[in-house]
């Protein structure tokens, strides 16, 4: 089943809101990191290859970055 960004978003907050909820109940600050950390990274994935793939007005913002020229060989 393919969700769309806004169910994904969704998802990934309820699941943060709960994360949260259980860390207050169990006074346990690192409970569940892996899991917040693998949907907000997840979601910074999802925008960047979006945003990638469709610039619009961001692509002005866009720094291109060149591949340095390579050095010519020096003679011994």
């Amino acid at each position: 089943m393919t969700n769309t960004t806004s169910q994904r978003l969704h998802q990934g907050v309820s699941a943060l809101h709960k994360l949260d909820r259980r860390r207050e109940e169990t006074r346990s600050p690192r409970l569940g990191y892996d899991t917040e950390h693998d949907i907000v990274d997840r979601e910074l994935r999802e925008l960047e290859r979006d945003i990638m793939a469709d610039p619009g007005a961001l692509e002005s913002l866009f720094v291109r970055l060149r591949k340095p020229e390579p050095r010519p060989k020096q003679g011994n």
